[in-house]
């Protein structure tokens, strides 16, 4: 995530009920994005809610009064991270969503920062550190865990796991260049960008592959696309990036640790998901790992 961040972060209510928001967004929109996928096409799904989230952030940066325009000699790089933080990612997210419960895709996603921190040492050359290797470890872990129990299952679906872990490593990817590139656009306008990316391919691959079922959506299938698009993209990002300049990195980092629990206990709710002693048991080792590489020592800070 960008930096930076506040060495004496004041926490106000405002940001409080910010990371909230963002927590409870995140966290529930597995459970959306489930529930649509299971009834509408997943690539058409995802594309439409390119579309709208774009719109709502192309006002936001206009509401800014931000330039749009991208400086010649860094539009190569952002269609790289928009195709490997963006597109990838979520396209690889919603597709694991129709094989996968909610709470197990959220789970194996947020695997994403261990990801992007091994992603900067290998092509980057960061350090790599003790607490780096440790979170890669347990994230390999979790998701050992949960593949063999997918795989025993009759009904198992280890593809969905493969899915869903190949959109965590493309998002690790896109967030090192994001980390490793200098850019002069502000994080919107990159997100207006990435999501207008994303949006043509995406148009692209649903008409590629899903063009015979196309139709409008149902009501409840709309919904999930405003969420998804207003809620999840457009409010989601800009209070995220908003909280995440300012706090510490302890503070941001626990709030996005937060989301898969919340996911695995709202698909559980709304979507009477069973949790298994897998799923548990992966859910802790994901939070730890994640702990290893957000959660900064006392020596060093990880903002992954």
């Amino acid at each position: 995530m960008p930096a930076p961040y506040s060495a004496n972060p004041s926490i106000s209510r405002i940001d409080l009920l910010l990371i909230l928001f963002v927590t409870l967004a995140w966290g529930f929109n597995y459970s959306v994005m489930k529930l649509v996928v299971s009834s509408y096409p997943p690539a058409t799904f995802r594309a439409l809610t390119f579309f709208f989230g774009l719109i709502c952030i192309g006002l936001y940066v206009i509401y800014r009064k931000e330039s749009f325009r991208i400086p010649r000699g860094e539009r190569a790089a952002v269609v790289k991270i928009s195709i490997f933080n963006m597109l990838l990612w979520h396209t690889g997210l919603i597709f694991s969503l129709t094989l996968l419960s909610s709470g197990r895709a959220a789970i194996v996603g947020y695997t994403m920062p261990v990801w992007a921190l091994l992603a900067s040492a290998i092509v980057y050359k960061a350090r790599l550190t003790g607490r780096a290797v440790a979170g890669v470890v347990l994230a390999l872990a979790a998701t050992y865990l949960l593949a063999v129990d997918e795989i025993q299952q009759f009904t198992g679906q280890p593809l969905g796991l493969v899915l869903i872990l190949s959109a965590a490593i493309f998002w690790g990817i896109g967030n090192a260049m994001i980390k490793h590139t200098p850019l002069t656009i502000s994080t919107a306008v990159l997100n207006f960008w990435s999501l207008t990316i994303s949006c043509v391919l995406g148009f692209a691959i649903a008409a590629a592959t899903e063009v015979a079922d196309w139709r409008w959506p149902s009501a409840i299938e709309w919904a999930g696309v405003f969420y998804n698009s207003v809620v999840a993209f457009a409010l989601g990002y800009v209070a995220w990036f908003t909280v995440a300049r300012k706090l510490s990195a302890v503070t941001s980092g626990l709030s996005i640790m937060l989301v898969p629990v919340v996911a695995v206990f709202g698909g559980a709710f709304w979507l009477s998901e069973a949790i298994t002693w897998q799923d548990l048991l992966a859910l802790a080792l994901i939070l730890a790992a994640m702990a290893a590489v957000l959660l900064p020592g006392k020596r060093d800070a990880v903002n992954a």
